[in-house]
């Protein structure tokens, strides 16, 4: 109010009737924000009591303990020095598991510190107590955060509820209605407006949870493959190996979902502008890991969707390919699996998965297994069909060794690709010998080590 005082003196000279009157105004602003604020249904969660009191908890553990530099500590126990800062702080609040991690390494430092001193080591208070007190901060938490939803969603134009939310961040998927394939755009800022493209600077949209929205093709040679209706498409990510994080992750949660996916084109550049153009709904065929020139990259396999699944008719075929150049006509040869081969395999195996020894038992004294190439027969892969490159799996592990998610090394161990851990080791029989070179073209293909075993303690034998 000072402040507006004499902004109003500097401006006018400042008489008592003109101050009450820009008071007055700034006080009807202030009440039109508040009272916008209540009928839009922004609520924001307070601090609870419990949750001070756990971080009284926790700041009088650690000065008990020395009151040590978070930086030593989290060398100690494997969590972030800006995270133990939050913690302290009372600004975020570890898990359970987490705040096991950071009594273990504070009481460590402690124990070596004092010791190294000559001083008496006493004992540090329960850690039960630190837990009940996040239990209680936990659950007290999780009661206002229910409060601010009730009240938001009370209030008239509150917030939409989480099924409302769940479409509107799938409405990014697939054809946008009234754009047809073909359709130009003057520039990246016009594909945002229309919902084709909605990443100004990515070429990939989307999110790793539910998928990739869309891609746009620069036109740049560098490793893509441009065949019109499949493309090689070069993941991203320019500073060293690429991971399988961000965009690149959601293009590898389409290849599961098989979720249309829009490609834009970059086709030509108009008096410094460039100009893209939607070509239609493609998708996520296939990915893996590949060498490039300098550093390992991820490549995706894009098919395009039949002219009856774009949600509407494709342009005229000389349209279509009108800039981009011209194409080789594609044909799609349907690789030719060998039975004999891949019954033999199950049969040999009686059935029962190789990786985690399950035999799946029908009605009539039937069982059930599948057959999983290693290396897989179809491009740019070319894997044989043959005795030394199959597997016979149950289906959830035919599953998860397609997707990367189980890699086997080539002293036969398993390791799962979600928390590295080693599972045991893969059935072999003198019939049946597994070919090293397929697994190590596997493991290459989903991007993990040349040894994939991880010091996490390898289990006994899964089918002891």
């Amino acid at each position: 109010m000072q402040t507006l005082d004499l902004i109003v003196d500097t401006w006018t000279g400042g008489t008592a009737a003109e101050r009450g009157w820009w008071r007055e105004r700034r006080r009807a602003a202030e009440e039109a924000i508040a009272e916008e604020t209540r009928l839009t249904g922004v609520a924001t969660p307070r601090h609870t009591p419990e949750e001070a009191d756990f971080t009284a908890e926790l700041r009088a553990f650690w000065d008990e303990c020395g009151g040590m530099a978070t930086e030593a500590v989290a060398r100690c126990c494997e969590v972030s020095a800006r995270t133990l800062d939050s913690y302290l702080d009372g600004r975020t609040f570890p898990t359970p598991e987490r705040l096991d991690q950071v009594l273990i390494g504070l009481a460590t430092m402690s124990v070596a510190g004092k010791e190294a001193k000559g001083q008496a080591v006493r004992e540090a208070p329960r850690a039960d107590r630190l837990h009940e007190a996040l239990f209680r901060a936990r659950t007290a938490r999780k009661q206002e955060r229910a409060r601010v939803r009730e009240l938001a969603t009370a209030l008239p134009g509150g917030q939409a509820s989480p099924t409302a939310d769940a479409q509107s961040s799938l409405a990014g998927f697939g054809a946008v209605p009234g754009i047809l394939p073909g359709r130009r755009f003057d520039d990246r800022r016009a594909l945002v407006r229309a919902g084709v493209h909605r990443q100004l600077m990515a070429a990939i949209a989307g999110s790793a949870r539910l998928g990739a929205e869309s891609v746009l093709l620069s036109g740049e040679p560098a490793n893509d493959e441009d065949h019109g209706d499949v493309i090689i498409y070069t993941g991203e990510g320019t500073l060293g190996d690429q991971q399988l994080t961000r965009g690149n992750a959601a293009l590898a949660t389409s290849a599961s979902t098989r979720a249309p996916v829009r490609v834009v084109r970059h086709v030509a550049d108009t008096s410094g502008a460039q100009t893209y153009r939607y070509d239609g709904l493609y998708t996520v065929d296939d990915y893996w890991s590949a060498q490039g020139p300098d550093r390992r990259v991820w490549q995706f396999r894009l098919v395009r969707r039949t002219p009856g699944e774009q949600g509407a008719a494709l342009p005229p075929r000389d349209d279509a390919m009108s800039v981009i150049g011209t194409r080789s006509p594609l044909s799609i040869q349907r690789i030719v699996r060998s039975t004999a081969v891949a019954d033999f395999v199950k049969q040999i195996h009686d059935f029962t998965c190789q990786v985690c020894g399950v035999r799946l038992q029908l009605r009539g004294g039937r069982a059930y297994a599948e057959a999983a190439h290693i290396n897989a027969l179809g491009g740019p892969h070319g894997g044989p069909d043959a005795i030394e490159n199959l597997l016979c799996l149950c289906a959830n592990c035919h599953v998860l060794m397609d997707a990367g998610m189980l890699v086997i090394n080539d002293d036969l161990t398993v390791v799962s690709r979600e928390d590295s851990t080693v599972l045991g080791t893969l059935c072999e029989i003198p019939e049946h010998q597994i070919d090293r070179e397929a697994l190590a073209y596997h493991r290459k293909l989903h991007g993990a080590p040349e040894d994939a075993t991880v010091a996490r303690g390898l289990g006994p034998s899964l089918h002891e």
